[in-house]
């Protein structure tokens, strides 16, 4: 008998660790995205439109930005390069809208709250 309740509180144990894993796993998989939507305009005029954006990642802006909107969660850097490296260009506030200078263009945005 004492051996079954043995097993019985092992299986319990067992459970309980998992859902707890499964609640932490789904939890921190929740923060790495911005939600929201973003939209750039190109320099042809195209409006290109982007859905809950990984946090923390380059995302290269197809065609370039000379206008960017933030309707996301997170703040959005903007960057003259495509891979997002190098010194930041434009910080984007959350609901915030970038009119790009004559001439110039963002290639790459990354969300977060702090420049990469």
């Amino acid at each position: 008998m004492r051996s079954l309740w043995g097993r019985r509180g092992l299986r319990k144990a067992v459970l309980t660790g998992a859902s707890v894993l499964a609640l932490l796993t789904a939890t921190a998989g929740s923060a790495q995205a911005a939600s929201g939507t973003y939209t750039y305009v190109t320099p042809s005029g195209q409006s290109i439109q982007g859905q809950d954006p990984p946090s923390d990642t380059c995302v290269p802006l197809t065609g370039g930005a000379v206008r960017f909107s933030n309707d996301t969660t997170d703040t959005a850097f903007l960057y003259a390069g495509g891979s997002c490296s190098g010194q930041w260009g434009e910080l984007v506030s959350v609901g915030a809208t970038w009119d790009a200078p004559t001439g110039a263009q963002a290639l790459g945005v990354r969300f977060g709250s702090a420049p990469g």
